[in-house]
């Protein structure tokens, strides 16, 4: 019969108005007052709790109000906690929360302790921390990252550049593409010894000067400012100067009759040879 929390009253019946109407209501209430087994209340006084629909409400005086969607049940800590949540779904134990635009769950494996935020929307992890504890889900901004250092990307010497790092061998030697001395002053102090490549084996190894011997050839076409013509030649210390050009017409022939110059004498006394003056270079055949 309907519930109604104004009765019974004194004019009812005993037989048909009380007695059954306080048997509905020992009814009722044993059924938390769920609509679908108490039926319609009328009447109920503020405060008062019931089921309905999945959730626990509460009369305010006017109206029926949600008053709690589920509570965390209270036991004896076993080692740590003091609360226990029980259930679980595939595998998984956890909260969801429903009161946003997606379905979202604070969520534990049961078998292996993997826990992180799920995304039952879209059916995968926002972040998780795996078995071991290891951040396995997600992503974490760098610059949210505490004590980082300055450094950002750890990739070989041959892919370098401001924010990498030289890759050194497992035996800790430093490996690099080039060198570079970014001051644009220059060492003017005299030298004595270099780095060279020994043996095309990568390594770099430092070497005095005075090991080089002969290795270091310079080709004559190398040589800044060299002389390319007698005429450029002075009369320094190992040279000789001409008072005139010499002008050779024909083949000259040497004594004997060969190809060249001959004797080259240079006069110290005039007429000696035949024909000189002090300083003249005579050609004789």
């Amino acid at each position: 019969m309907p519930i109604d929390f104004t009765k019974p009253v004194t004019t009812d019946r005993y037989d048909t108005g009380v007695l059954p109407q306080i048997k509905a209501n020992f009814s009722a209430l044993s059924q938390w007052m769920d609509p679908a087994y108490a039926g319609t209340v009328t009447s109920p006084p503020a405060g008062a709790k019931r089921f309905s629909g999945g959730v626990i409400q509460e009369f305010n005086g006017s109206s029926w109000v949600e008053k709690a969607t589920g509570y965390l049940k209270s036991t004896a800590p076993v080692s740590y906690g003091s609360v226990s949540v029980p259930g679980s779904t595939n595998g998984y134990a956890g909260i969801q929360f429903s009161d946003t635009a997606k379905l979202y769950t604070l969520m534990v494996n049961t078998s292996d302790g993997a826990s992180g935020i799920f995304g039952a929307s879209d059916g995968q992890w926002k972040w998780y921390f795996d078995t071991n504890g290891q951040f396995g889900g997600g992503t974490v901004p760098w610059g949210r990252i505490t004590g980082a250092p300055a450094i950002t990307a750890w990739v070989p010497d041959y892919s370098a550049n401001g924010n990498t790092v030289a890759l050194r061998s497992p035996n800790g030697y430093l490996n690099a593409t080039y060198l570079n001395q970014s001051s644009p002053n220059s060492e003017n102090g005299p030298i004595s010894q270099v780095f060279i490549n020994n043996g095309g084996d990568g390594f770099l190894r430092k070497v005095d000067l005075s090991y080089f011997g002969n290795s270091v050839v310079v080709p004559w076409t190398n040589i800044s400012n060299r002389p390319g013509s007698v005429s450029q030649f002075f009369n320094d210390v190992g040279f000789v100067s001409w008072n005139s050009a010499p002008v050779f017409a024909g083949l000259v022939y040497g004594r004997g009759g060969g190809d060249g110059l001959g004797r080259i004498t240079m006069t110290n006394v005039a007429g000696q040879p035949s024909g000189g003056a002090p300083g003249d270079i005579v050609f004789v055949y």
